[in-house]
C-alpha cells in the first residue's frame, strides 16, 4: 500500500511481527484495564517507512538488522528475516537512498543502518546522509549495554563519514519537506519526524505509541518507557499536534497498515481510524 501526502508517496517496509499480552506491554495499568484485556494478545510491528519525495528517496527508521548479537533476546538476537528482499521488492535501491532518518537509537530501529559484507560492517546505503539526535548518539557511545548496537549499526557510519547529528530540538528541514519535533521519554531525546507537503500533514511518531489503545488511555505507559512522566507528555502533544494539522499517523509498531488518522468528536476522546477506511489517501 502507498500513501500520498502532497507530493510525497509513502511506503511501508515490514521486517517482522510479534505478539505479546496486553500485561506485558503495559504492566504499570493492570489495574485500569477493562475486564480481559491484560490476557489477550497484540501484535507489534516492526518496519521501516520510505518517503519519495521526487527529488529523495528516503527511510524512516531501519528495523533491526540481521545477524546482530543482541543477548539471546529473541525478538532481536541473529536475525534472518527477508527485509532486504521486500526493501527491493517496493523498488527501492540501497544506492539511490539519499537519506535515513532515525527517531531514536534503539536495536529495532537502526540495525539495517548497516548489513554485513566483505567480512565487516558497511552501510546498507552508500550515498545516504544518515541523520540522529547528538545526545542519542552520546548516550549510545557511554552506555556499556549498547556497545554491540554502537559497534554494528553506528560506528560503520561514522566511520564512512555518512552520520551527521543534531539537536532535535531546533531541527533543520530535511529534503524540503521533514524536520524533527523533540518527543522524549521513551528515549532521552526521542524526536518524532513532521512531514508537510502542498498543504498536507504527516507524522511519524516514533515509540510515542506501541498500540492504538493509548490513543484512548494516553497516560499509559509501555514497558519500554525510560521517563514516563515525559513519555505522557509527549504522547498528548503527539495527539494534539496530529488533531490540530489534521495529519496523517505513520507509527512504528502498530500493525495492519500501520498508519491512520486521529479522530476526535470531542478534544479529551481522540480515536485511531485505520488508513485502509480512506481510500482516497491510497495509490
Amino acid at each position: 500500500m502507498k500513501i500520498q501526502v502532497g507530493d510525497c508517496l509513502i511506503e511501508k517496509v515490514t521486517e517482522q511481527t510479534a505478539t505479546l499480552p496486553f500485561a506485558a506491554l503495559y504492566p504499570d495499568h493492570l489495574a485500569q484495564m477493562p475486564v480481559g484485556l491484560a490476557a489477550q494478545l497484540v501484535t507489534l510491528s516492526i518496519h521501516s517507512w520510505v518517503v519519495r519525495t521526487g527529488k529523495d528517496i528516503i527511510i524512516i527508521d531501519t528495523a533491526t538488522g540481521n545477524q546482530r548479537d543482541r543477548d539471546h533476546k529473541p525478538l532481536f538476537h541473529r536475525l534472518q528475516t527477508d527485509y532486504a528482499q521486500r526493501l527491493a521488492r517496493a523498488g527501492v535501491d540501497p544506492h539511490a537512498v539519499t537519506l535515513v532518518l532515525m527517531t531514536h537509537i534503539h536495536t529495532d530501529h537502526v540495525g539495517w543502518n548497516t548489513h554485513w559484507r566483505d567480512g565487516r560492517w558497511q552501510p546498507m546505503f552508500p550515498n545516504a546522509r544518515y541523520i540522529c539526535s547528538a545526545a542519542e548518539l552520546a548516550r549510545c557511545e557511554e552506555n556499556p549495554a549498547m556497545q554491540a548496537l554502537y559497534l554494528d549499526s553506528i560506528l560503520p557510519l561514522i566511520n564512512s563519514g555518512q552520520l551527521e547529528t543534531v539537536a532535535v530540538d531546533g531541527s533543520p528541514l530535511f529534503a524540503g519537506v521533514l524536520r524533527y519535533l523533540p518527543t522524549p521519554g521513551h528515549s532521552i531525546d526521542h524526536a518524532s519526524l513532521l512531514l508537510s507537503s502542498r498543504g498536507q500533514q504527516a507524522f511519524f511518531s516514533g515509540d510515542v505509541m506501541h498500540h492504538p489503545l493509548q490513543f484512548q488511555f494516553p497516560r499509559w505507559n509501555s514497558v519500554f518507557c525510560e521517563n514516563k512522566a515525559l513519555a505522557v507528555r509527549s504522547r498528548q502533544l503527539a495527539i494534539d499536534w496530529c488533531l490540530q494539522h489534521q495529519a496523517i499517523w505513520f507509527s512504528s509498531h502498530f500493525s495492519a497498515s500501520s498508519c491512520g488518522r486521529v479522530i476526535s468528536a470531542a478534544p479529551e476522546l481522540p480515536h485511531w481510524m485505520p488508513l485502509e477506511a480512506e481510500p482516497d489517501a491510497i495509490r
